[in-house]
């Protein structure tokens, strides 16, 4: 220290080390006055150190209603290259360690508009040149320490809002304002007294970036210190702001991306300094609330983002239209198209297991399993712009995404099953997979389960009893053999063991006619028949007089596949036996249209039988690239093993409201793929309970659909990323929908 100190006129009485991380500092204590020494060790810093402290000599010129650090003494040099600055202390109390009331985050506001309004008229080519990663125009300088991030849950939440900065940022930050500002405004940064701004300091990471940039960082820190009311909090720093610096409202829409992208530039450098074992208090401070309003930013529609902010200032919002657009859809498609709920939902956005309407409500969707990992995961988004940059084709061309595919999605099954053929959609898959048994059978007929669905084509259609035997439909069509669906469910006597004989039986009876059918079509949990998982034994018993009478099970894998059930990545695993051919589609490509059949070598062989398979897109490049990454995220983020849990904690918190409500008949399912069966006063099926618990539940914001061959079964079957807090919130308000249907029906 004494060294330190030598080139300076000063007589040290105390002395006391500051936090810091540019520079090493110091308060000293001499003759009854208070100073900061700064020294830093990078000599190539002097340049840009000297720069700082002209730009704010030339602020201090302004005399500005606060104080801003001003320099003692020049700077000086020590023979080692390293280089210290003495700067008057600036006492007072920080503004971190006090209330901080509206009014005294208007004053802030309003404090820094002032600053920001002088600097922007101070030039300097040393501060435009500076490359530094807090600087928020050079946000993407973080996506390295992303890796850093020891969760995964964490990692992709960063990568969406980095993915989104990259796509909807950076084309419009060179359109912006721009000027020498802060860009660090924290609360201890500021000294504040009897609610005003009486200094601000630590002027380290001072750069030429947009204005708007200033605002977000300040409205961060301040929504990090106010968990309780955060957007009222920053409501006030704002209105201060713009009284002295009139933001504009292309400025402001940009603030539902920027304060998010702040929070990730945080996160990613706590998360190198702890690898690093550099987790020091100081660097850390800001961390957990960091992650906790990451987290919550989610949940919150970016149209309520902007409309609260634009509001603040008496800024026009825009407004969009769900009149004209249902005229629209109206005009120009069918009747048969329809929509969910009484009152349709006008949806502009998503992130995860959370969906956006055009009023800014945010939905829990607890509903879509097509987006299996999640709506909008980073990882998609950005291998589908990659690829599709690159190649888009189709199989009559070779490009390795095909084959890497195959690879990895086999490993996930038998050894028998190890021949994949692509197609767009599950219905393709289902109408592809009979014509592979009526190939290879010689055989027309199809054996189907009640109740079952397998797509919309013809075929399909003539395969799925919940539609030919539905509304609209026109009964079995010849060549299909129904057999009962195998539900051990809603207190049914019967087992797995006598669902399968009665099975035999029907089937023995057809072949003795004549008719063997070529396949056996049936999903694991029968989806639209009400999510009734397939009674305990029956396709294992079944199996063996199928093989005797060469009959291919065809098991449908759509809803139930890729760990969706939790302690089996498929379907059939449950039930012990291994499929002849399998079905994928819905979350394959996480809502991108990829679906495929996979059977074995012996099917595949005969299906070749001088008939060309082609799909025009089935397979291409974007597609298999999609679904890939796909894979690895379900591996990455474990998400099989969170549907276990997560979907046992929401099974069993069903089970408790089964025991308390008269009207809930019945909880089934595994993992995220539950069923919720709804019963009147009678103990009739309820499609009123049903569909009344559905609307209440989304007057909450919370998707759920109705299924079942009455329509009486709540389904559940959301994004695998569903969490405990999304199970407590769910239970809590299907609770209480429960409570009102029972007044009501009961």
């Amino acid at each position: 220290m004494k060294e330190l100190l030598e080139p300076y006129s000063i007589h040290p009485q105390e002395t006391e080390k500051l936090d810091g991380y540019a520079s090493t500092n110091f308060r000293i204590k001499s003759e009854g006055k208070n100073y900061v020494l700064k020294h830093y060790l990078e000599p190539n810093e002097f340049e840009l150190i000297d720069e700082e402290e002209r730009v704010l000599q030339l602020l201090l010129q302004q005399k500005l209603p606060f104080q801003l650090p001003s320099c003692i003494e020049k700077i000086h040099t020590y023979k080692d290259g390293s280089f210290s600055r003495l700067l008057a202390f600036i006492d007072g109390k920080l503004m971190s360690s006090v209330e901080q009331t509206t009014n005294l985050l208007e004053n802030f506001g309003s404090a820094v508009g002032l600053m920001n309004t002088h600097l922007q008229s101070i030039e300097s080519s040393i501060i435009r040149a500076r490359e530094l990663f807090w600087d928020m125009k050079h946000t993407l300088l973080n996506a390295e320490k992303v890796s850093y991030i020891e969760q995964p849950e964490d990692r992709k939440v960063v990568n969406y809002y980095l993915d989104l900065f990259e796509q909807l940022v950076v084309p419009k930050q060179r359109k912006l304002r721009h000027g020498i500002i802060h860009s660090d405004l924290n609360d201890n940064n500021i000294f504040v007294k009897d609610n005003t701004v009486t200094g601000i300091i630590d002027f380290g990471d001072i750069t030429y970036s947009p204005l708007i940039y200033e605002v977000a960082i300040a409205l961060t820190y301040i929504m990090l210190a106010n968990e309780s009311d955060p957007f009222e909090k920053a409501r006030a720093f704002l209105q201060g702001y713009h009284k002295i610096l009139p933001l504009k409202k292309e400025e402001i829409e940009l603030l539902y991306l920027l304060i998010p992208s702040r929070l990730c530039v945080s996160v990613c450098n706590s998360a190198k300094k702890k690898a690093e074992g550099e987790d020091t208090e100081y660097v850390l401070v800001s961390e957990r609330p960091a992650w906790r309003l990451l987290h919550k930013w989610l949940s919150i529609n970016p149209i309520w983002i902007n409309s609260f902010f634009l509001e603040s200032l008496q800024l026009e919002k825009e407004t969009l239209d769900i009149g004209s657009l249902q005229t629209d859809r109206k005009k120009f498609t069918g009747k048969s198209l329809g929509t969910s709920y009484n009152e349709p939902i006008y949806m502009t956005g998503g992130a995860f297991q959370y969906m956006y309407d055009h009023l800014g409500n945010t939905y829990l969707d607890a509903y879509n399993n097509i987006p299996h990992v999640g709506h909008c995961h980073p990882n998609l988004s950005k291998v589908i712009t990659k690829q599709v940059r690159s190649l888009n084709t189709n199989t009559r061309y070779l490009y390795p995404q095909l084959a890497d595919y195959a690879k990895e999605i086999t490993k996930t099954l038998p050894n028998a099953l190890q021949k994949i053929f692509y197609v767009n959609s599950g219905s393709a898959a289902s109408d592809l997979a009979i014509r592979m048994a009526q190939t290879h059978t010689k055989r027309s007929t199809v054996a189907i389960l009640q109740n079952g669905y397998h797509g919309n084509t013809l075929l399909g259609i003539s395969v799925s009893d919940y539609k030919h035997n539905g509304k609209g439909g026109d009964g079995k069509p010849d060549g299909i053999i129904t057999l009962p669906l195998p539900n051990s469910h809603n207190a049914l006597s019967k087992t797995g063991k006598e669902y399968a004989e009665e099975a035999i039986d029907i089937l023995k009876k057809e072949i003795d006619k004549g008719n063997t059918p070529s396949a056996l079509i049936a999903e694991p949990i029968s989806g639209c028949g009400g999510q009734v998982p397939l009674a305990e034994d029956y396709l294992k018993i079944l199996k063996p007089f199928l093989e005797q009478h060469d009959i291919l099970l065809i098991v449908d894998e759509v809803q139930t596949g890729f760990g969706r059930l939790g302690n089996h990545f498929w379907g059939f695993e449950m039930h012990d036996i291994v499929p002849d051919i399998i079905i994928l589609g819905k979350p394959m490509g996480n809502g991108h249209p990829i679906a495929a059949v996979v059977t074995t070598q012996n099917i595949a062989d005969t299906f070749a039988n001088g008939m060309e398979f082609f799909t025009s897109f089935g397979g291409n490049p974007v597609s298999c690239a999609v679904a890939l990454e796909l894979l690895n995220i379900i591996k990455e983020e474990d998400l099989p093993k969170n549907a276990a849990r997560v979907g046992d904690a929401l099974k069993n918190g069903l089970i408790d409201l089964q025991k308390q409500f008269d009207c809930l008949a019945d909880v089934r399912g595994e993992g995220l793929f539950l069923g919720v069966e709804f019963i009147d006063k009678q103990g009739k099926q309820s499609e009123e309970i049903a569909n009344f618990i559905k609307e209440d539940l989304k007057k909450r914001f919370i998707l759920v659909g109705t299924d079942g061959p009455y329509h009486n079964v709540i389904k559940i079957k959301p994004p695998l990323c569903f969490d405990l807090k999304n199970v407590a919130h769910f239970l809590t308000h299907i609770e209480e929908a429960i409570q009102l249907a029972t007044l009501t029906y009961m």
